[in-house]
């Protein structure tokens, strides 16, 4: 599994993916993918299919040659996540909030 946590680091790396957001998307805590990546712990061969899935990746991608990792983060294709569109009213309702949060302390502290 070394080769595995090499080539994604390298996968990582090239597309600027950050640990938090492989925390997000696999729900392990931060301090599990930091050791993972680190080769602190062995991943578990469920895990790390897992983590290649949620990255669209199978396993085999990462077990694989590096020249491949490589040659896709060079490549002009973009990674990015999408968690569905906001409707109209959703879209009024979030900027409601935010304009909400903005005045958080005036609103729940009395002076």
């Amino acid at each position: 599994m070394n080769k595995f946590i090499e080539n994604l680091n390298i996968y990582l790396g090239g597309k600027k993916i950050k640990n938090s957001y492989i925390s997000l998307i696999t729900g392990w805590d931060k301090s599990k993918v930091s050791r993972i990546l680190n080769g602190e712990v062995e991943i578990k061969m469920a895990d790390a299919e897992e983590l290649a899935s949620m990255l669209g990746k199978d396993i085999a991608f990462f077990l694989g040659d590096k020249a491949k990792i490589l040659g896709e983060i060079s490549s002009n294709k973009q990674f990015s996540y999408c968690n569905g569109y906001l409707k109209k009213e959703d879209n009024i309702i979030a900027r409601q909030l935010l304009e909400m949060f903005r005045y958080y302390d005036a609103l729940v502290y009395e002076r």
